[in-house]
């Protein structure tokens, strides 16, 4: 007798905690937001990410958010003392929801307000917020904005168009100066940057972020499944195959990968029998002159090398214009002033993907119920600032492409799946119509 009334007192405290976890899940990261980042220290942020998954935790299939299922204990007994057994199954499996939980109640809120159009430099830590007052004050690239910016909010299928229209994906071809007058036009490919250059036309292509919460993430198979993959700079698929995958299509790098001799680039696989497009930062008056002398990195040197050495393997640069020109849109949808510099690699590459597939799966640049401080997956580096951008624009580039999602928001939540439409398959001329002025 006494120990049903325990396993009935365990019940109703079960009942109690579930209760008051759904409560303040449900409350919404307005209240949420207020006062999460002063509660959360980054030493609780890094233990909770290492409930996660991430860290040195040990390796799990689920999500440290979803209910554990121990499967049943076996062995008999009475109906209530097998319901107390799985009540207090339950609670421990809370504990890890809990803690879990805790620590993704900001996440909810930035993830909530960017599906809102509510995204704000405000939602930043004080730490992301100087970072941006700083890269404003610098302006290393002489950035002067003066088109003006969007009061209505673009639907997603406007966005695209707008995309489309303005960004059209352009690569270097060697006949602007000075790349003529050094005989670039023989140099780079003859043949632009499209489906039929890499053998097939695509319908469905995966952009494959190197976020840490791709990790545990039991994705491989599913990305494996797409025409086209594109990965990123150094991101290796050996060792992590289960979570990301092997095969690559397209690796976008940036003018680093090039020049700095860690990154192997003359004799690593990883930039081996795979498409390359490259990317350095210009002036954003597009002074090729000026760029060419004073690349960011030099990736001009490495480039001709591995055009003469590899002349088969299809190798881009991405024209100045087309970065720029992503970087006016994100500007152009957002009331306050982003950072002046170029977008992310991951937006870059979301948007090139958009130009060669009918369907773009991106995964891990919205972050899911996975989503951690660990940087990469396949580095011990812990940073928010990963997430939510210091030096690029990210929060505002996740608040157009989250604005863009046309799948489910369990594909969102629980893969970090972003589903995008391609170009080929918008139809702008309806959405002309009715675009903001």
């Amino acid at each position: 007798m006494k120990q049903r009334r325990q396993l009935l007192l365990v019940a109703l405290l079960a009942w109690l905690l579930l209760f008051l976890l759904y409560y303040f899940l449900d409350k919404g990261p307005e209240v949420v937001v207020m006062g999460i980042r002063d509660a959360l220290t980054h030493t609780e942020i890094r233990h909770l990410a290492a409930i996660q998954g991430g860290g040195n935790a040990p390796p799990t299939n689920r999500s440290a958010l979803e209910p554990r299922d121990e499967g049943d204990l076996g062995g008999g007994g009475e109906e209530e003392e097998e319901e107390g057994r799985r009540l207090i199954r339950t609670m421990q499996a809370m504990k890890v929801r809990c803690s879990a939980a805790r620590y993704n109640l900001y996440s909810k809120a930035v993830v909530w307000r960017l599906g809102q159009g509510l995204a704000s430099h405000s939602l930043l830590s004080p730490r992301l917020q100087q970072a941006r007052r700083d890269y404003l004050r610098e302006n290393k690239h002489q950035v002067v904005y003066r088109a003006r910016r969007g009061r209505k909010p673009r639907s997603g299928q406007e966005l695209q168009c707008q995309l489309q229209s303005e960004a059209r994906l352009r690569t270097l071809d060697g006949r602007q100066q000075p790349f003529a007058h050094f005989g670039w036009a023989k140099l780079v490919p003859t043949r632009p940057l499209a489906p039929s250059v890499l053998g097939s036309k695509f319908n469905t292509c995966a952009v494959v972020m190197s976020a840490g919460a791709m990790l545990n993430s039991f994705l491989g198979k599913e990305i494996d499944s797409h025409d086209a993959v594109l990965r990123f700079n150094a991101a290796p698929t050996k060792g992590y195959e289960k979570d990301v995958g092997n095969k690559t299509t397209i690796r976008l790098i940036n003018s680093q990968i090039m020049a700095i001799p860690r990154y192997l680039f003359n004799s690593s696989s990883l930039y081996r029998d795979v498409t390359l497009v490259a990317w350095d930062p210009a002036p954003y008056s597009l002074n090729l002159l000026k760029w060419y002398k004073n690349p960011d990195f030099n990736l001009f040197t490495p480039y001709r090398k591995r055009r003469q050495q590899r002349p088969d393997q299809p190798f881009y640069i991405l024209h100045p214009s087309y970065i720029w020109r992503l970087w006016d849109v994100i500007q152009s949808n957002v009331q306050e002033s982003i950072q002046p510099n170029p977008p992310s690699s991951g937006f870059i590459g979301t948007v090139l993907m958009m130009a060669l597939c009918r369907e773009v799966h991106v995964y891990e640049y919205v972050p899911s119920a996975r989503e951690t401080d660990l940087c990469h997956y396949y580095e011990d580096h812990y940073d928010p600032a990963c997430t939510l951008g210091a030096y690029h624009p990210l929060l505002y580039e996740k608040l157009l492409v989250q604005r863009m999602h046309a799948g489910t928001c369990d594909n969102l939540r629980l893969k970090g799946r972003v589903t995008l439409r391609g170009f080929s398959s918008v139809d702008c001329a309806a959405a002309a119509a009715n675009a903001p002025p």
